[in-house]
């Protein structure tokens, strides 16, 4: 079987047979290396051996199922020849088992570990409030991975706006303590919270739990270790560190909480009412776990008194947002409602992770 002859030979021999020499040719298959065994696979396909071709790459599937552990490297987790195998089998014989056996199986995958006692990820989406910002990072009080903002302000050109984008630059120049990288994401204008917010989680994969805050909230001491010892990266886990209508102001979510839930719904622009989906969705998912938080809703709720400032600080936001707010109101309602409502998203971190380009 080190030829194509060879294989069109045993081929030739199979068609005549069965029994052993069919379970014969597919334990020869399954010794190859992983690039020839493709190949045989796609030579099968050619001579129109579809049936068996589907078999050897199950058979193939399984074996790598059963072999992928839990805590797997991005490299280790990756099998391009089976993969491409998969594609072609399925491609030509428009089978949905295979690939249903295949996102059902990827469903084992975990998160990296992240370093006991680091928060891997915290998000910011900011239009406007330097000052505010200013205040969130100085109370930010356990070690953080990378500290990702998404700068709405682009396409601005008040001179608050320019002060910010320049703030922006020195702070990922400069640093923080405890902050082990600043990042800093600049959309054309300002693409909505949604967006950002999935920007940020989609562009960290590897973080297998985030911290997606306001730029405006800022935290009491301890609040934020007390958080991340309760939460655990491994599980699916939801955690809103405000109460009520505030919930998603400052809330933590695992890789794979939005993985099974997905990515939030960025037709909800500027902002409001992507919370309120969201929630409905994190509910009507029971694989998801509510963490606690309330240990730190009052303590949340005394240091920020106030909800958001972004339109409170520009008073022609405030009037623009009366006009967005409505159709976001009929999104949403739709979203519950009508066709939109079929909308359900899973593996969106699973697929990202393992298809990203070095």
């Amino acid at each position: 079987m080190e030829s194509e002859a060879a294989i069109r030979a045993a081929l030739g021999a199979w068609r005549g047979r069965e029994g052993p020499f069919a379970e014969a040719f597919g334990r020869t298959l399954a010794a190859l290396e992983a690039g020839e065994r493709a190949r045989a696979i796609d030579l099968l396909l050619d001579l129109g051996e579809w049936g068996q071709a589907r078999l050897a790459v199950l058979t193939w599937l399984l074996e790598w199922l059963d072999q992928l552990p839990q805590q797997a490297t991005r490299t280790g987790a990756c099998c391009e020849p089976l993969w491409r195998s998969l594609a072609n089998v399925s491609e030509r014989n428009a089978d949905g088992q295979l690939l249903e056996v295949f996102w059902q199986g990827l469903a084992r995958l975990r998160p990296p570990r992240s370093e006991p006692g680091v928060l891997p990820l915290v998000g910011v989406p900011i239009l406007n409030g330097l000052a505010h910002l200013r205040r969130l990072v100085a109370s930010l009080d356990v070690p953080i991975h990378t500290l990702a903002i998404v700068d709405q302000s682009g396409g601005r050109s008040d001179p608050n706006s320019q002060a910010l984008r320049q703030a922006l630059e020195d702070l990922v120049a400069e640093g923080l303590p405890g902050v082990g990288r600043v990042r800093l994401a600049r959309p054309f204008g300002n693409a909505g919270v949604a967006s950002a917010w999935n920007q940020i989680l989609l562009a960290f994969p590897e973080a297998s739990l985030a911290l997606i805050v306001n730029h405006d909230v800022v935290f009491p001491s301890g609040v934020l270790a007390r958080a991340l010892a309760a939460m655990d990266g491994s599980r699916p886990q939801f955690m809103a560190l405000l109460p009520g209508s505030r919930a998603f102001s400052a809330f933590l979510l695992t890789a794979l909480a939005w993985d099974g839930v997905g990515l939030f719904d960025e037709r909800f622009y500027p902002a409001y009412c992507e919370d309120l989906d969201y929630r409905d969705r994190l509910l009507a998912n029971p694989a998801v776990e509510r963490v606690d938080g309330s240990f730190a809703h009052a303590a949340m709720a005394l240091s920020n008194p106030t909800g958001s400032r972004t339109l409170a600080d520009e008073p022609g936001l405030a009037l623009d947002n009366q006009r967005s707010f409505a159709l976001n109101r009929l999104w949403y309602l739709y979203r519950q409602r009508g066709p939109g409502s079929q909308w359900s998203p899973a593996g969106a971190w699973r697929h990202r992770w393992l298809s990203q380009w070095s």
